[in-house]
């Protein structure tokens, strides 16, 4: 029975992860109807797991289920982003300041590492592959902090703004790429103050290429 339950638990994960990953890049988009029974059948397996995975969805902010109208890709809301964009601003500030104190050789050569990945992938238009390494970047400067508490919120932050940012990705990247190679540097240098206000800027500069587009 244990095993059947992580089976179930494992399926239902696999399901979560397509779904998001569908609604991040804008395979599903705001305001689209989704049916658990459509989607059961395009991953082949049974509804449970799907409506286990929609109200993770749900959870995150992802998707409204809504009475006796099914699920709807939830709309992109101004005043949310613009609470995300702050807690951004005083979270990983502090964490690039933290950062510039405390990271070690080996965070050092992981942040230089995502940035030479950033920089070739640069060139294929890859968006998933520099989405994916924006995250980690973040998070590689969160976790060179050396506070695990900090950490996961800059994690659950950013993970909550994947599509957002993933929009920004279109007109923003080569902005995102520079400042990710002078923020390293900063802290390399463990210029504490420069790295937090960089970082800050970066924050703000990505807040306002969104708001500006009038993507939200």
């Amino acid at each position: 029975m244990a095993n059947a339950s992580a089976s179930k638990m494992s399926l239902t994960e696999q399901v979560y992860q397509q779904i998001k990953h569908m609604i991040v890049y804008g395979q599903l988009r705001p305001g689209e109807t989704l049916s658990v029974g459509e989607m059961a059948e395009r991953f082949n397996v049974s509804k449970t797991p799907v409506r286990e995975a929609f109200n993770a969805l749900k959870q995150d902010g992802l998707i409204e289920i809504l009475p006796y109208k099914g699920c709807i890709v939830s709309q992109l809301n101004l005043k949310d982003m613009g609470e995300l964009f702050t807690l951004r601003v005083l979270l990983e500030g502090g964490a690039a300041e933290l950062a510039a104190i405390h990271a070690t050789d080996r965070t050092l050569q992981k942040l230089d590492e995502l940035i030479e990945s950033h920089a070739r992938l640069f060139k294929t238009a890859d968006d998933v592959q520099i989405m994916k390494l924006n995250f980690e970047f973040h998070v590689a400067i969160a976790e060179a902090g050396n506070n695990l508490r900090l950490k996961k919120m800059v994690t659950n932050v950013l993970d909550t703004m994947q599509r957002v940012l993933y929009l920004d990705l279109k007109i923003g990247s080569h902005f995102s790429l520079n400042d990710h190679i002078e923020i390293a540097e900063l802290i390399k240098r463990r210029d504490a103050a420069g790295a937090k206000q960089l970082m800050i800027d970066h924050v703000n500069s990505t807040r306002h290429r969104i708001f500006s587009a009038e993507f939200l």
